[in-house]
């Protein structure tokens, strides 16, 4: 397929704008100045945006752009199950170099439009910019939620009981193996022993099915998504809320493969665990007596969950208690764009 230079700007946005979905509440589509769109009543507007730039979200040439697309509709996506909204519409802005080949933006759309229709979610409109150097990929999304009853990182007390979904560090552990291996073709990238923890790094998938169906149980007092690392995270929620937070190692979920890829790598099983990551899983602040309305709703929707500790009056202070019952302090920092911790 041509390139954008050869296509030329109009053709280019004729091409990623010629799908149009029909859906209830788009008023005005893809291909105007605006989208038109229209809320339901008694719905409050929930808003997100992230990005992915060259050379620092992505290794190159070990996703498609189809699933680069699908990556950045997740970390998107798991914003909202963070605020436990239901996605709704996205704006996608891509900053492409002229020479960028027009059927690998289209792969990239495709896979975007996809992720986010899995979770009813669809591309209204968006821009189309040439760059020089490093590309770039921007995705808006908008979601609704019940008036009033947004999650948010504020609203957890002491006593509360922290729950955590999923297994956080594999998408780290994915990571680390892809950049110890040598590139998607090396003998570590084809290990079929690995595949579900370069499954997390590659192809993460946010919970937002869980979080929709946990709402109206009212069991959730604050949230936040595991986008930066599960203590950096942790801490940011504690912050908000004026808590602290203590962590039973035990009560977290074994995951052997996880201990294993820790050894590979010469590195702690708490440092994959706890340092930078992005696994998009949730951390949740729960009442103490919606315990068991989360776990009925974990096993409805397939989502693994644990409750790994207990929120307290001691604000930011994060505390790990491990095997023999001795305490130590949580390190809570996580992936920083401008320090470079990752």
């Amino acid at each position: 397929m041509p390139t954008l230079r050869e296509l030329g700007e109009a053709e280019a946005i004729r091409l990623l704008t010629r799908d149009r979905a029909e859906r209830a509440g788009v008023i005005v589509g893809p291909g105007d100045d605006a989208a038109v769109l229209r809320f339901d009543p008694g719905e409050d507007l929930v808003a997100t945006t992230d990005a992915q730039v060259e050379g620092r979200h992505f290794l190159p040439g070990w996703m498609t752009p189809g699933e680069r697309g699908a990556r950045l509709a997740a970390a998107n996506l798991s914003d909202l199950a963070a605020m436990a909204a239901r996605p709704r519409w996205a704006l996608l802005s891509i900053g492409a170099r002229p020479d960028h080949e027009m059927g690998a933006l289209l792969d990239f759309q495709h896979g975007l439009a996809r992720a986010l229709g899995q979770d009813g979610a669809l591309v209204v409109g968006g821009n189309l910019a040439a760059v020089e150097g490093g590309e770039w990929w921007s995705l808006t999304l908008l979601g609704a939620v019940e008036r009033g009853h947004a999650w948010t990182r504020s609203g957890a007390r002491a006593g509360d009981l922290l729950a955590v979904t999923g297994s956080p560090g594999r998408s780290a552990a994915g990571l680390a193996l892809a950049r110890r291996g040598g590139g998607p073709n090396a003998k570590a990238a084809r290990d079929e022993a690995w595949r579900p923890l370069l499954e997390a790094w590659l192809r993460p998938r946010a919970r937002v099915a869980f979080a929709l169906a946990l709402a109206p149980a009212r069991a959730v007092r604050a949230a936040i998504d595991v986008s930066d690392g599960f203590a950096g995270d942790l801490a940011r929620l504690c912050e908000a809320s004026g808590v602290g937070c203590d962590l039973r190692a035990g009560s977290l979920p074994e995951d052997p493969l996880l201990a294993r890829a820790a050894d590979a790598l010469g590195l702690g099983a708490e440092a994959l665990r706890f340092g930078p990551s992005d696994d998009y899983e949730l951390l949740l602040a729960v009442d103490p007596a919606g315990r068991e309305a989360c776990e009925r709703v974990a096993r409805e929707t397939g989502t693994p969950i644990a409750f790994a500790g207990q929120l307290t009056g001691e604000r930011g202070k994060l505390t790990l208690e491990g095997a023999g019952g001795a305490r130590k302090p949580l390190d809570p920092r996580g992936f920083d764009h401008f320090g470079g911790r990752r």
